[in-house]
């Protein structure tokens, strides 16, 4: 008897010590009722609105909105996208009732999601924000590249707003001394136009190359405005697909120098800036006419920064220096340089990210 009652013993305590070591998957919970944004790069870039019973829920993004009912299988979330027969899969992680990941299976993605807050009657509907888009002209670039004007947001801080058509690379070429900032949102700034200078980091400081997608929002803020100025100059900006030699070099021999180059109909604008310290930096601006694999200027501007707040300066050394650049291999060779020290210079593409 005793020797029954030892095995059976056994047999417990191994079936419990199987139970404690067996992983059951956790089984998914409901959404949170209310408004989750998702995020990307810390930006709210879309929203998904989940009810209590899970039907009448709704995604909506400045470009689109769809009506959704979700179910639970498991540890797996069955969203039914516009009507009851699509089907798509997707696991959810939490960190806390607030944050998770959404993975989806089909096509395969990730979304970080966190928690905005309740449903008001102030949350706006997928149409309510494609209606509010009407009064954002969009950026189309057809034969003709487009301009942005300082007198186009004279009196709304030098603030101009254009809605990109088409995901490519775009280069920007500003005119006469007026400083232009460049910011690329995914959404519309809702603050005012004043406040987006204060608030954000320009994407890009006058001419540049910047990689941007279809339905973000760009936003043009000319230094020349309304609290600056008394009229509108002929200042512009000037938006091209960037093509040929466009975009950002860096000088191999002194690893000291950079280049911004912009390439277009009318010729190819360069700027050079050498760093000579932390406060004190060089930098040449000319336009040249291209001559096969030679690129001559005759209107080059130097001029010498010093950002140190005791002792600020921003003085012109000379303009209308002559010289020209050769073109070899894709890189730019300063070999006509007037200066002895820049003509050793070889800029070569910096690869974008």
């Amino acid at each position: 008897m005793k020797k029954i009652l030892a095995v059976l013993m056994v047999l417990v305590i191994a079936a419990a010590l199987a139970a404690c070591g067996a992983k059951t998957e956790e089984a998914a919970k409901p959404f949170k009722a209310g408004v989750w944004s998702v995020l990307k790069d810390g930006e709210e870039v879309a929203t998904y609105t989940f009810t209590e019973n899970m039907k009448e829920c709704a995604y909506d993004s400045a470009v689109s909105g769809v009506p959704f009912d979700y179910e639970i299988d498991g540890s797996t979330y069955i969203f039914h996208l516009g009507s009851a027969d699509d089907v798509s899969k997707a696991t959810a992680v939490f960190t806390d009732d607030n944050n998770c990941t959404l993975t989806w299976e089909e096509p395969a993605r990730e979304e970080v999601l966190r928690f905005k807050g309740a449903v008001t009657g102030a949350e706006e509907s997928a149409d309510e924000k494609r209606a509010a888009d009407e009064d954002v002209i969009p950026l189309v670039i057809n034969s003709e590249p487009v301009v942005i004007t300082a007198k186009d947001g004279f009196d709304n801080a030098g603030v101009t707003v254009r809605k990109c058509d088409a995901t490519a690379k775009y280069s920007f070429k500003a005119s006469g001394d007026v400083e232009w900032k460049v910011f690329v949102l995914s959404e519309k700034f809702e603050d005012g136009a004043r406040y987006l200078v204060q608030s954000r980091t320009p994407d890009l400081i006058g001419n540049g190359v910047l990689d941007i997608s279809e339905g973000s929002y760009i936003y043009f803020a000319c230094g020349e405005n309304a609290f600056t100025a008394d009229a509108p100059s002929d200042a512009s900006l000037t938006v091209n697909y960037a093509e040929g030699l466009t975009g950002s070099y860096q000088d191999s021999v002194s690893q000291r120098a950079s280049a911004q180059v912009i390439d277009s109909s009318d010729g190819v604008n360069i700027i050079v800036h050498w760093g000579g310290s932390a406060t004190e930096a060089y930098t040449w601006t000319m336009n040249c006419t291209r001559d096969g694999d030679k690129l001559s200027y005759k209107d080059c501007k130097k001029v010498f920064l010093n950002l140190d707040p005791a002792n600020e300066k921003n003085e012109v050394e000379y303009e209308n220096g002559e010289g020209y650049f050769t073109v070899k291999d894709g890189k730019l060779l300063w070999d006509g340089a007037a200066e002895e020290d820049c003509a050793s210079c070889v800029f070569e593409p910096v690869p974008q990210a």
